[in-house]
């Protein structure tokens, strides 16, 4: 079956479209260029592929020689972001490594670049030049401990999201001719979305309006698998940094990526907040709910902000509901 876009449902949903993204390690070593030393403390760290805990020390020895890692995130968590500054501290070598961010647009890149040849990487400056307070995310401060490793491993940092409108740089419909299809999967995955959007849009949602932000979705991470085939080149290894929706190996990102013709080592990594972990716990075992086909890696850290509860309500008064 095929399905069609309406913009007015896309927009309505946006709010929470952004949100849609056993060992006990801390790690405390790390030295930033930044003021403030990152610790990445680890609830659980979990192999999907074993089924057993895994240690810090193996997970970077493994990002370390992984050509492109994606780490996905609940958004505005900072512990999630302290991890993704530790990963890519571990990805720099004798060249700097890639950062591809969901959170920068492809129309931000002319920025992106000049901000890494003249500014000196500072981190006020990065959010002024991408007008992050513009982009919808949470505040850049939580996300700050990132940019500054990103300028410290001098790394090529890349916008994947699709331009804003009137933005400039490349329109929707270029990025997406360039990028890599489905091909013949895309109603089985537009299917196997469903169940998954409308949860979370608090089951205000029919399966129709569910098929549509599946589509949305999926061309999202059309574009940003284009933009990061077009941009790790840049340098030694990537980092993928973006919601835990967009990293799914069966469906997403790293779905596109497997299937190019000479796909990179990948490890897929999913940062779940301690409640997140809870409730997937509380459907049962985890080999029964075939989470290794979604990610290779689970680590677990951090709360999620109480405020995001507020959303379903802020849905349902959007939608009449």
């Amino acid at each position: 079956m095929r399905f069609s876009h309406p913009l007015a449902l896309l927009a309505k949903s946006a709010l929470l479209v952004a949100s849609l993204g056993v060992s006990n390690t801390v790690m405390t070593g790390h030295a930033f260029a930044q003021t403030e030393e990152i610790e990445c403390g680890f609830e659980t760290i979990i192999d999907l592929r074993t089924g057993v805990p895994m240690t810090a020390a193996r997970l970077y020895g493994e990002v370390r020689t992984t050509q492109v890692v994606f780490l996905g995130e609940r958004h505005g968590t900072p512990e999630h972001v302290a991890l993704a500054a530790c990963i890519l501290e571990e990805k720099a070598g004798s060249r700097p490594p890639v950062l591809a961010l969901e959170h920068v647009p492809a129309s931000a890149q002319t920025e992106l670049d000049d901000w890494r040849r003249n500014s000196a990487f500072d981190a006020d400056l990065f959010a002024d030049r991408v007008d992050w307070e513009s982009l919808g995310w949470p505040d850049f401060n939580i996300y700050r401990p990132l940019i500054e490793t990103a300028g410290s491993a001098r790394a090529h940092v890349v916008g994947t999201d699709r331009s804003l409108p009137g933005a400039g740089g490349p329109s929707f419909e270029a990025l997406l001719e360039v990028a890599p299809a489905y091909g013949l999967q895309t109603d089985e995955i537009v299917e196997a979305w469903i169940p998954d959007m409308i949860d979370g849009h608090c089951g205000l949602i029919d399966e129709d309006a569910a098929a549509v932000m599946a589509l949305a979705q999926m061309e999202r991470d059309q574009i940003m698998a284009g933009r990061l085939i077009a941009g790790r080149g840049r340098g030694s290894s990537t980092l993928y940094y973006g919601g835990k929706g967009h990293v799914r190996m069966d469906r997403a990102v790293p779905y596109l990526i497997a299937r190019t013709d000479r796909p990179p080592s990948m490890l897929t990594i999913a940062a779940f907040t301690v409640d997140e972990w809870e409730r997937v716990l509380e459907a049962g075992p985890i080999r029964d709910q075939n989470l290794n086909t979604v990610y290779d890696v689970v680590v677990v850290a951090g709360v999620s902000d109480p405020t995001d509860e507020a959303l379903c309500e802020q849905m349902r008064t959007m939608l009449g509901g």
